[in-house]
């Protein structure tokens, strides 16, 4: 079994436990002393991870495999995050997103019966691309599962 193909309530929180140990350890990943390969193996092996998977998935090399793969694309996206920051003297505001992107998604959440936890103030033009992604579609892309806690669907009396 591949990452990918883990439901979204699992690869949420494999991701929210995967950055939390990323940003602790992040001055070695960006220096290169820390490469994913180990990481994900130091992961793996301290038993936290045992709580989102059974062992039976943990110890298939195509998980650890597809994990390595993921955990290369959140240092990717950090250390991108942290080049962006460093390079521009003046802080800029994440670009807002646009009244027709609000509006849409407005109207998705509204006729998909979803709500959003977070105020719309809060949101950037990225984010609202992938939460009307993930109402319309169901997926949501590697790296970008902090989305799906930003919405909640009512569960069925």
């Amino acid at each position: 079994m591949q990452i990918e193909q883990l439901d979204l309530e699992t690869r949420s929180k494999i991701y929210g436990y995967t950055k939390k140990v990323l940003r602790k350890y992040q001055k070695g990943i960006v220096t290169g002393k820390i490469t994913a390969d180990k990481f994900a193996e130091n992961i793996l092996s301290d038993g936290m991870i045992d709580d989102f998977l059974d062992e039976n998935t943990l110890t298939q090399q195509d998980f650890k495999l597809s994990y390595i793969d993921y955990i290369q694309t959140l240092i990717h996206m950090q250390n991108e995050d942290l080049s962006n920051g460093k390079k521009k003297k003046n802080k800029t505001i994440p670009e807002k997103p646009s009244i027709p992107q609000k509006i849409q998604l407005k109207n998705l959440l509204a006729s998909n019966d979803y709500s959003l936890y977070i105020p719309y103030q809060y949101l950037t033009a990225n984010d609202v691309d992938i939460l009307i992604k993930y109402i319309s579609t169901g997926a949501i892309d590697l790296g970008n599962e902090r989305i799906y806690n930003y919405v909640n669907r009512p569960k069925p009396n």
